[in-house]
């Protein structure tokens, strides 16, 4: 079946990681007008110069709702890659579905995410996927947890997580990235109070860098640490019998510890936002670092009972974009979208990845762009379990 090219416009398509989806998003050849369009037209004009065919650019104020309704007019999809999502999430969905848009976007606050659920009756009246968390952490970390899902008869706990080495950007030469960019800044926020997650069947918060210990298979006893990412927050719609869900981090320990204690000053007043991050981009380093971190970039893990027993699950990517940061989350939201081409989301309306997208279908696209020998999911996902 032909599956027509759809018209994208990409807002913050000029930053680290809406490059990464814009160009994908060209190379899977999902769009027959692809515009870029960020506040930073220079370099919204050098990207579009760089990928040429469909790509245009557009200088585009998020903070302006008149100018993001006059922008999304002649689109089919709006693709959001602008944060910080606290702030920019509502306006830029809001624009879509006035404009009759389907919406995807990258975004990995837990706040917003609790708010864009509220727009589903009106995204299902008018026919309209929308998909909120497809990147790295949120995204494949969601759907590497359907896949541990999916080995248990009943599942009690689920885990995602991400490594802190694996979220760095590699720079590019012409899109320069400031020392303390904003994904450190957002890093720090969702570091810094209670975050919100899924505790003894329902809504609960804890302590952000809280310490938990996994028995992770194939790696043993592990130690990561608590973020405010969505996947608490979503996950347990789909699977509402869940008596724990929680966001991981992970990393030496050294390093977490100069987090939890900045994420503190930086709540308690004592620092403010731009010195935070700054600490964080450039953290004093002990001279005995200890142990590598074992765990995978991305993975999901469930816990739960399989034919009577007690076994825990993991899935995780062995491959990752070579852009790290930046190919790592703008790859996967660029998959989302040539899924909506082919007609391969499930259902209208508000959706985390989980409930949007099938996890075999997803990676089989994503596991050519992340390396051209592997032919598909298999070759990509790892799943590996023990039993109790």
């Amino acid at each position: 079946m032909s599956h027509p090219p759809l018209r994208v416009i990409a807002v913050g398509g000029a930053g680290a990681m809406g490059r990464w989806a814009v160009r994908t998003l060209a190379q899977l050849g999902t769009a027959a007008v692809l515009t870029v369009a960020d506040i930073d037209e220079n370099r919204a004009r050098r990207l579009a110069q760089e990928i040429g065919g469909p790509c245009r650019a557009l200088a585009l104020d998020a903070t302006d709702p008149g100018a993001l309704s006059a922008a999304f007019a002649d689109y089919d999809v709006v693709v959001n890659t602008m944060g910080p999502f606290a702030t920019f999430v509502r306006p830029v969905l809001e624009a879509a579905l006035d404009a009759r848009c389907h919406y995807l976007d990258i975004n990995d606050d837990w706040q917003p995410t609790v708010s864009a659920f509220g727009y589903d009756a009106d995204a299902r009246m008018h026919g309209l996927h929308i998909v909120v968390g497809l990147g790295g952490s949120p995204g494949v970390t969601n759907l590497c947890a359907v896949l541990a899902a999916e080995r248990l008869d009943r599942v009690d706990e689920l885990y995602t997580g991400w490594k802190v080495a694996g979220a760095t950007a590699v720079d590019e030469p012409g899109y320069p990235a400031a020392k303390a960019s904003a994904a450190v800044e957002h890093w720090l926020h969702q570091c810094s109070g209670p975050i919100r997650v899924w505790s003894e069947r329902a809504v609960a918060q804890t302590d952000a860098v809280r310490k938990v210990t996994l028995d992770f298979p194939g790696r043993g006893k592990v130690d990561a640490y608590t973020m405010g990412h969505p996947e608490p927050v979503t996950l347990p719609r789909r699977y509402p019998g869940l008596r724990t869900c929680l966001n991981l981090q992970s990393g030496p320990t050294w390093l977490l510890d100069h987090l939890r204690h900045v994420g503190q000053e930086f709540a308690a007043g004592r620092v403010g936002l731009r010195e935070g991050a700054e600490m964080l981009a450039d953290p004093p380093r002990p001279a005995e670092q200890g142990p590598r971190d074992p765990l995978p970039v991305e993975w999901g893990l469930a816990v739960g009972i399989r034919d009577g027993r007690r076994h825990t699950v993991a899935a995780y990517p062995r491959h990752f974009h070579p852009a790290r940061m930046g190919g790592n989350t703008g790859v996967p939201l660029a998959v989302g979208v040539e899924l909506l081409r082919r007609g391969l989301l499930r259902d209208t309306g508000v959706h985390a990845p989980e409930t949007a997208v099938d996890p075999l279908a997803f990676f089989d696209v994503l596991a050519p762009l992340i390396d051209p020998s592997l032919t598909g999911a298999g070759d990509l996902i790892a799943v590996e379990e023990v039993a109790a």
